[in-house]
């Protein structure tokens, strides 16, 4: 104790400035997210001439705001010299906690009313990062796509009539687009050691005061990206149907960009007249630096062809790479089968086979089925525990979901078949992203908690299978104590549904109450005739091989108490702690060093290392 006093004294005031500037930072970040809601989206008009039959709407990126655009808007007034070029500037305060989604309504209302006003021709939207985001959100608003703008019920109004001014957009040009959301891990691999620790304080600061709601909004897997995703191709879809043209979409995308990959180009394959062009030596913020010479006027010359007639559009397409569709037409069907924790879903195999020979049964039109069996890697029980990590896996799901509309456009339905974290992911993901829709579920092993509403999804899910194990100890003791007094505000979303079965009666009729087995009961191979009948017919059978009526009483009470179960393995863990300095002795011998148990460095030094140890565990197991 007196050396942790001596220690303070003589840098306590090292440790009260360094306390002093985090607290700084923290009152720094709700202010500059209370400014960031109260900043207007605003607009910088450069006039052509009266009466202009063209209009070019830019929106900038997140890290400059609509003056960093100048010199793009220079370079389209060369080429364009009688449009109206539209600047939008919005709110992009480090911190800001402005809503995308609320941004690009606002484009779409201000598009909306100068073509009212004005009656353009034709209009040219183009987006540079960020921007390129916030402007096809926009689009598919205007385009009627509205089940996550502000103004909808999300769960209710999902779609409603084109507004007048995306009737003449005619062109997108997207420069270093987002079209994926942006991926933190693609820039930590070329930053210097410094700036990843100053982008690692920001997300520390961001965690803490609940702000920076705009930045990681338009991450790759968030809301408001993948529903853009899902929006885009379904505009592009049927935008024949609906009286719209479908716009030219040029994709220009920097050969050293550290922020946008090659990948991001995907969600705009679907575009029928799509070209990606890349840039040379240009990263990402250089892809709106224009000049007169070298690499700048390349950019330049470049992307002022985006602007030209037909014959510019089919020379930068001719002599630029064309992205591989990789698409199936007859496809008409999608059964998404998704592993749990602790499990790497071997056992997915067992489904491809009795589900094709079903489907086929009834379907001799030439159309297929396509069994998804994607993994997101091993999951291990401690980072399942926490909802961030948990999260990641949600992100990856919509992205695949995305991935799959994109590879089969006359894709109809998508089922799903999901053990453990997978049931978890497709809970999640109904809740967070309004735009996904889903036939017939299946469930086994569920971590979701009893009361999930599913009734509140019926217009987006038709049927719920839940299969509830009758001796699954690992639900009836662990995600359980989630549901009990005191402890949800721990875990608001995970719970025993695999074990205790859902409150809700839209899932109860199709409900099997018992497997015979624990957490992979449903899985057996025995099982797997009933839940490809509930798949392809959406009929219930119960296989009396494996079904049983009642739980164990020893392990229904045992999950009554569930948290004395949590109590015993947290002491145990505790007590290893606290007796770890004893074994860091024997330790000590072994190799020659009079340190006891009662020596502060062993003390501490050994409680560290266990420490680390316990969390590589929960890592691991």
């Amino acid at each position: 104790m007196n050396s942790v006093m001596s220690f303070i004294q003589a840098y306590g005031w090292l440790l009260g400035g360094l306390i002093g500037l985090f607290l700084v930072a923290i009152v720094g970040a709700w202010i500059s997210a209370a400014l960031g809601r109260s900043y207007p989206l605003t607009v910088i008009e450069d006039r052509g001439k009266p009466g202009a039959t063209e209009l070019v709407a830019i929106a900038h990126g997140y890290a400059r705001g609509g003056k960093s655009m100048e010199g793009i808007s220079r370079a389209i007034r060369e080429v364009c010299p009688d449009a109206d070029i539209l600047r939008f500037d919005y709110n992009r305060h480090l911190f800001s906690n402005r809503r995308p989604n609320q941004i690009a309504a606002e484009m779409d209302d201000k598009l909306n009313e100068l073509q009212d006003a004005r009656k353009y021709e034709r209009i040219i939207l183009v987006g540079f990062s960020m921007g390129a985001l916030l402007i096809r959100k926009a689009y598919v608003y205007g385009c009627g796509s509205i089940a996550d703008s502000p103004v909808a019920d999300g769960l209710r109004e999902t779609q409603c009539a084109p507004r007048a001014w995306v009737k003449q957009v005619r062109r997108l040009v997207l420069l270093a687009g987002m079209n994926r959301g942006w991926n933190p891990q693609n820039r930590a691999r070329y930053s210097p050691y410094a700036q990843r620790f100053v982008v690692h304080l920001f997300w520390v600061l961001a965690r803490l005061t609940k702000t920076g709601g705009l930045i990681k909004g338009t991450m790759r897997g968030e809301p408001f990206v993948a529903n853009l995703r899902l929006q885009w191709l379904e505009v592009m879809r049927t935008a024949e149907k609906n009286g719209l043209a479908r716009p030219r979409v040029i994709q220009f995308l920097g050969d050293s960009d550290d922020v946008v990959t090659a990948q991001d180009s995907r969600d705009v394959t679907v575009a029928r007249d799509f070209i990606w062009v890349v840039v040379n030596n240009t990263t990402h913020p250089k892809m709106i630096e224009l000049g007169e010479e070298g690499s700048r006027l390349e950019r330049k010359k470049k992307i002022q062809s985006a602007f030209g007639d037909e014959t510019a559009l089919e020379k930068l397409r001719r002599s630029n790479l064309t992205v591989s569709l990789d698409e199936d037409k007859l496809v008409k069907t999608v059964v998404f089968v998704l592993h749990g924790i602790r499990d790497m879903g071997e056992w997915t195999s067992n489904f491809e086979a009795p589900l094709q020979e079903a489907y086929l049964r009834e379907h001799t039109t030439g159309e297929k089925l396509y069994v998804h069996r994607a993994s997101y890697g091993y999951f291990a029980m401690g980072p399942f525990l926490l909802w961030a990590d948990r999260q990641k896996n949600v992100r990856w799901f919509m992205d695949q979901v995305t991935e799959l509309k994109a590879r089969f456009p006359n894709l109809q339905e998508i089922h799903f078949i999901g053990h453990s974290n997978g049931t978890y992911i497709l809970a999640s993901a109904l809740e967070k992203y309004v735009t996904l829709k889903v036939e017939h579920v299946v469930l086994a092993g569920s971590v979701v908690r009893r009361d999930f509403p599913w009734s509140s999804f019926a217009g987006r899910v038709k049927q719920v299978r839940n299969y509830v194990g009758s001796r699954d100890i690992v639900v009836g003791w662990f995600p359980c104590l989630f549901e009990k007094p005191g402890f949800r505000i721990f875990n608001r979303d995970i719970g025993s549904a695999g074990f205790n079965g859902f409150e809700d009666g839209f899932v109860q009729p199709m409900e099997t109450r018992f497997v015979r087995g624990g957490h992979g009961a449903a899985l057996v191979k025995e099982n797997v005739p009933s839940i490809v009948d509930f798949i392809i017919h959406g009929k219930r059978t119960d296989v009396a091989s494996v079904f049983v009526e009642k739980q164990p009483l020893a392990l229904t009470l045992s999950s009554n108490v569930c948290w004395l179960v949590w109590l015993i393995l947290i002491a145990i863990v505790l007590y290893g702690g606290w007796k770890s300095p004893y074994a860091g002795e024997v330790l000590a011998r072994h190799f020659g060093s009079a340190l006891n148990h009662e020596s502060l460095a062993l003390v501490w030094s050994s409680r560290a290392i266990y420490a680390i140890l316990v969390l590589l565990v929960l890592k691991t197991i």
